[in-house]
């Protein structure tokens, strides 16, 4: 599977952008701010339907405009399939695959499995669970949808409970039979979505493994295990158990929605461990082990997008990738770098054929 072509209409810093890319890698070169990440965000886009650094639509629109087009080619052997999303301040977001309106965005998640690697991904180790949880969830909705819609029903339910506590608190009733209808509704939905991701991180972590001592060699020990309420205590019962604490504190205080991944070094934890180096090689064989995963599980290569990859790796490091890439490991690969002769040099010592696109203010130069 591969994006025959890419057009966008007042996206970001584009007022108008179209481009025909090659099947294998495909490289944005140019200035920092000049606009090269926007278009893997554009790409991004056309897959979850929603930019990959900030989740509001309007701020994605051309100097503050009023709407913006993302419109791809996307092509598997013989078939072709045309995606366009618009979005329109005050309207909405609508998204059209060969021409038909897709009403439900979640049936669309998993068309275009994609994998991105860029600098902020170091907020998977350096930020709260919630990044960690998007992560997983992320990448297990891109080949199950049942996953998917029970987690969009769960945050529903949650929502819901939470309000309920919140009104109890407030207006000084309670109704037990009311709470116990959600507190079903939550036991049902979590346990499948914890039964999920249990699942996931068992069979994602011996291929993390491999992609981390190839990275950085065979002496460090890093880890991955999942921390979750469920696995010590049966959902139904921690509700019961937190009943009191959670009308005091008007929301649900336990539950999968405060799941977390553990990252480790030698046993301990890899934000406070780990060097900037080590980190760099965690998250890259993390996304390695990603695109393994979703190559299996979907039966086709994701698109992958590196963004500034030559900043975030050292020689070694790069040259290990590279080599991936000279291997046929990967399938269309995207990349953004602002030096081009650096990546010409590397592909040519790969024997890497890739198409170049040289980018400065929001224009495409050649």
């Amino acid at each position: 599977m591969h994006l025959e072509s890419l057009y966008i209409q007042q996206f970001k810093n584009y007022e108008s952008l179209q481009i025909q890319f090659a099947q294998g890698l495909n490289c944005f070169t140019g200035r920092n701010g000049a606009g090269k990440t926007n278009i893997l965000d554009a790409i991004h886009y056309l897959s979850f339907t929603k930019s990959y650094f900030n989740s509001v639509d309007q701020f994605q629109a051309f100097l503050g405009g009023h709407y913006f087009v993302v419109e791809s080619v996307c092509a598997q052997g013989n078939i072709q399939e045309s995606i366009r999303i618009v979005f329109q301040k005050g309207i909405g977001k609508t998204l059209l695959v060969n021409g038909n309106d897709v009403p439900k965005f979640s049936a669309h998640i998993g068309a275009i499995p994609l994998v991105m690697i860029a600098p902020g991904d170091i907020a998977l180790i350096q930020e709260t669970a919630e990044e960690r949880r998007k992560f997983i969830d992320q990448v297990i909705s891109q080949f199950d949808k049942v996953y998917l819609n029970t987690l969009i029903n769960y945050n529903k339910v949650l929502d819901q409970r939470n309000k309920l506590l919140k009104d109890f608190k407030l207006q000084g009733g309670f109704n037990r039979a009311l709470l116990q209808t959600y507190n079903e509704q939550l036991v049902q939905t979590g346990n499948y979505i914890f039964t999920k991701r249990a699942a996931f991180i068992e069979k994602i972590l011996p291929v993390f493994l491999s992609h981390y001592q190839w990275i950085s060699g065979p002496d460090e020990r890093v880890g991955i295990s999942y921390e979750s309420d469920l696995a010590k205590t049966p959902f139904d019962r921690l509700l019961d158990q937190t009943e009191s604490a959670d009308l005091d504190l008007m929301r649900t205080t336990r539950g999968v929605h405060r799941d977390d991944l553990i990252f480790t070094l030698a046993h301990n934890p890899m934000k406070k461990f780990g060097s900037q180096g080590q980190q760099k090689s965690f998250l890259i064989a993390l996304k390695l082990a990603q695109f393994d995963f979703l190559s299996e599980v979907k039966g086709k290569k994701p698109l992958l997008l590196l963004d500034d990859i030559f900043e975030k790796l050292d020689q070694v490091r790069l040259s290990r990738l590279f080599a991936m890439m000279g291997e046929g490991k990967f399938g269309q690969v995207f990349l953004t770098d602002t030096q081009q002769e650096r990546v010409k040099a590397m592909c040519a010592s790969n024997a890497i054929e890739a198409k170049f696109f040289e980018i400065e203010n929001g224009q495409l130069l050649r």
